[in-house]
């Protein structure tokens, strides 16, 4: 993703959009503006995030033991999911993105 490698599990993409809830048409869209979130995220935030999202959302751990996992404090875990939110409300419908989805299996 934008020069840095991350691999984003399917498994752990299709369990954080069923916490999520439906967003979009198709499964197979559901993941890919799941992934279009996250690489729109800073780099530096990508990885925490992800981890926070699959125990927070993935896992339906509350917020504060999810983020207690990974050694983050809440309001920064809160900011996090903020911004994940607000990316995942611009991302365009998959039909217009340009890519593909990658998953590691």
């Amino acid at each position: 993703m934008n020069g840095y490698a991350m691999q984003l599990r399917r498994l752990e993409l299709e369990s954080v959009a069923a916490g999520l809830g439906e967003f979009d048409a198709s499964d197979e869209g559901n993941l890919i503006t799941l992934a279009e979130a996250v690489r729109a995220m800073p780099a530096r935030d990508r990885a925490p995030l992800w981890e926070l999202a699959v125990r927070r959302y993935g896992r339906h751990k509350p917020l504060e033991q999810a983020a207690g996992e990974i050694g983050m404090d809440v309001i920064h875990a809160r900011a996090l999911l903020a911004a994940f939110s607000h990316a995942l409300s611009t991302v365009p419908p998959p039909e217009t993105a340009k890519g593909e989805l990658r998953t590691e299996d």
